[in-house]
């Protein structure tokens, strides 16, 4: 996706790997050289590179007005959602019965919208600039039904727990965050109000505005600057988020443009353990979480002392505008 307001879809699958033969043994022999030479040194070299054209792509999907900010596909994979500078989230279908048009196009924000998320089989969340996240419901229209007003600055990040976890995070471009809890807004904790889209329609067309229900009181508030990050100096800039791995409950990463990774409980908003710094020296750009047994890198058991050694349970992964991507290996204390 692109400025041209086309998403494009690829087959990750080379014409040069198709063609080529060797079957799954020297498949496997070249999957562990390439990981070995991937992690070997502190510098990274591609292994290999394939370019592509305009040609090349499956298929393209046209709708939005102008650049497109951000994509998510649903878990099955069959369908897309893209947020865009033309104020709208959109709803694609990748089984090939949408012909590369919109199923359908959510309009309630005034700003860009930053993030796109499905939550269950129906309801669609979105963020924006103009500091607010929308949530839909597909079964009952194109219009929110409910607004989360926290933010006192564009909304920069989601991460939305699991499906048995009722809570979602937010995070603003003056690393503000929040924690929401679905069930409030099922219980009835959110109030009627109109909403300024609804208010402009209202007024240049006479219509009687759909009202959506807002909530501005999250579950907990966290501020991942806080009063003794690592760097007072830093331009801290918006946060992004990952979730935590090696937790049982749901926990979470923050991270600013200042470099500086804090880990929180999402549920109480307390912060745990101590930041670290990156090592990025500009402004992040992407940020991610993998396990150990996503073999990104080697598990491997550290000999501690007193209370036993560490085992590794993945870590994170950041890149950033200062042209370099960052695996960091994160590990816990093993039981006794």
């Amino acid at each position: 996706c692109g400025e041209d307001g086309l998403i494009k879809l690829w087959s990750l699958k080379s014409s040069q790997s198709l063609s080529s033969g060797g079957g799954d043994e020297d498949g496997a022999r070249a999957k562990n050289s390439a990981q070995s030479r991937f992690f070997q040194g502190r510098q990274i070299t591609p292994i290999g590179a394939s370019d592509f054209d305009a040609s090349d792509a499956q298929g393209v999907l046209t709708g939005h007005e102008g650049k497109i900010i951000c994509i998510k596909t649903a878990w099955h994979g069959d369908k897309l959602l893209s947020g865009g500078a033309d104020k709208t989230a959109r709803l694609w279908d990748l089984s090939g019965a949408g012909a590369g048009k919109p199923l359908t196009t959510l309009r309630g924000h005034q700003g860009l919208v930053t993030s796109t998320h499905f939550w269950g089989q129906n309801t669609i969340v979105s963020a924006s600039t103009d500091r607010s996240i929308n949530l839909w419901d597909m079964r009952v229209g194109s219009s929110p039904l409910f607004a989360l007003r926290y933010h006192l600055a564009p909304v920069s990040d989601l991460l939305l727990g699991n499906r048995s976890e009722p809570l979602m995070v937010s995070a603003g471009a003056d690393c503000s965050l929040a924690t929401w809890d679905f069930r409030v807004l099922s219980s009835g904790g959110a109030r009627t109000e109109s909403s300024s889209a609804e208010e402009a329609k209202v007024e240049n067309n006479n219509q009687s505005p759909s009202s959506s229900k807002s909530l501005r009181s999250p579950m907990a508030i966290m501020n991942h600057i806080g009063p003794t990050s690592i760097s007072s100096t830093k331009n801290h800039g918006s946060a992004k988020l990952a979730r935590s791995i090696g937790r049982d409950d749901f926990s979470f990463f923050s991270i600013g443009d200042d470099g500086i990774v804090n880990e929180w409980e999402a549920a109480s908003g307390r912060r745990i353990g101590s930041s670290h710094d990156s090592g990025h020296r500009d402004a992040i750009s992407g940020f991610s979480t993998f396990s150990a047994s996503e073999d990104l890198r080697a598990a491997r058991t550290d000999k501690g002392s007193g209370h036993g050694g560490m085992t590794s349970v993945g870590g994170t992964i950041s890149c950033s505008w200062d042209g370099t991507v960052r695996l960091r290996r994160l590990s816990r204390k093993c039981a006794r």
